[in-house]
């Protein structure tokens, strides 16, 4: 059956322009006022959601819902929820006994600008949250401005059933934003732990990709390509627009991107998780397993760190395979296994680059502290003069003139324990 407005309109061709065309709109906007019928433009045509009552006033929510087998890129979302949550508590830095993933909730918003300041207003507010077998996502629209009481409200009690919350740079934008908000509206916010997903995204992955946004990571790492999607960019024009002429079919593709960031941030999370569950079977990039390999010796977990970098140093990078050895030469050098960092630093010593000064200042100062060979400790540092002096002659900067000024102070005192004779400014300082 044909809408109001369409019968309505049916009648134009009859009628003449200009004048008569404004009072058929006059008629069809009367008309739906007293129908009740929505125009097309509304937000409740445009994207059909719940109108919720609240203390404030009423405020407006619409949920989207996925089966946990359906898949976002590489992983279903079900996987996430298998994942134990002690993993991202740990390359999150949090030292809390890890909640249940019903208590956990991903959160993200869309706003009218960039700032935290009381200028800049939330006006798509996006979280995912698992019940029994679905991933629902649930959008809070600012309406009207008028409206961003209620709404703050209805989160407020949304987020209650929740004590976790994973972002991605929430911590440094979205969070702040929010607490912004609430304290202009005289509202309490209840904290909740905090997992943000930007600081362990960037130690994985911020020399390996050309950024780390949450796009990229999701095209680059996760295998998601985006459609029917409105870039984040143009979310403050789109709603300031909604705000002029009331139509809200443009945001569609807003409240698309909403979704799929919240979606990414669930595979994310699994992600990350699969990697450190399984590193040397999962990291497809030395830089993962550089990152992977730090955050196992952070937990005092010896044993996977070493792997990772021996994994690296088997490979066929050559820069890759010594960093790997020089960073596996100072795992060992910090828990006083010298005999392990001194065969790596002499494996080290054909290398190029740094790799010609850096293991032979190592072992100059193993030879000189801790095997008290003062004799090998001078020819160390004296090949290794040569090396930045042949540097220095190219191009002298601060950095080589200090390395320089160590090296000679370093020559001088080994001089004295060898006998020989000390000459001031033999280098040419």
């Amino acid at each position: 059956m044909r809408s109001l407005r369409d019968r309505l309109k049916s009648y134009k061709k009859d009628m003449a322009l200009g004048d008569a065309e404004v009072r058929l709109e006059e008629m069809v906007q009367e008309a739906e006022s007293l129908t009740g019928e929505l125009p097309e433009t509304a937000v409740e045509r445009a994207l059909p959601g719940v109108e919720q009552e609240t203390p404030f006033g009423p405020c407006y929510y619409r949920d989207v819902r996925f089966d946990v087998l359906s898949a976002h890129g590489h992983y279903p979302l079900a996987r996430t929820r298998h994942l134990p949550l002690s993993v991202l508590y740990g390359v999150c830095k949090i030292k809390e006994s890890p909640a249940e993933w019903d208590k956990v909730c991903f959160f993200d918003t869309e706003t009218t600008g960039l700032g935290s300041g009381a200028g800049n207003f939330i006006f798509l507010f996006g979280i995912g949250f698992y019940e029994d077998d679905e991933f629902i996502v649930r959008q809070y629209f600012l309406r009207s401005y008028a409206e961003e009481r209620a709404v703050l409200y209805a989160l407020s009690d949304l987020l209650s059933r929740f004590e976790v919350m994973v972002s991605f740079n929430g911590k440094g934008f979205d969070w702040k934003l929010l607490e912004t908000r609430f304290t202009l509206a005289r509202l309490e916010l209840r904290p909740v732990l905090h997992l943000d997903l930007l600081p362990p995204a960037r130690r994985l992955w911020k020399k390996v990709l050309k950024n780390c946004k949450l796009i990229t990571l999701e095209q680059e790492v996760l295998g998601f390509a985006r459609e029917d999607d409105t870039p984040g960019k143009m979310a403050p024009e789109l709603y300031f627009a909604y705000q002029t002429d009331g139509d809200a079919r443009p945001l569609v593709g807003i409240f698309t991107h909403n979704v799929h960031d919240i979606l990414t941030l669930a595979t994310l999370s699994a992600h990350i998780g699969l990697l450190v569950e399984q590193p040397l079977h999962m990291a497809t990039h030395p830089e993962e397993l550089f990152g992977l390999s730090r955050w196992y010796d952070e937990w005092e977990k010896s044993d996977s760190s070493v792997a990772c970098l021996v994994k690296v140093s088997e490979m066929e990078e050559q820069d890759y395979a010594c960093e790997a050895l020089w960073k596996l030469s100072l795992f060992y050098k910090r828990r006083g296994q010298y005999d392990k960092a001194v065969l790596l630093w002499h494996d080290l010593l054909d290398g190029e680059g740094m790799w010609k000064t850096a293991p032979r200042i190592e072992l100059a100062k193993y030879y000189e502290h801790k095997a008290r060979d003062f004799a090998r400790a001078l020819a160390l540092t004296n090949e290794t003069i040569e090396v930045v002096q042949s540097r220095r002659s190219i191009l002298r900067t601060q950095r080589l003139d200090h390395e320089l000024h160590e090296l000679s102070y370093r020559r001088q005192r080994l001089l004295k324990k060898c006998g020989g004779v000390v000459v001031e400014g033999e280098l040419g300082l």
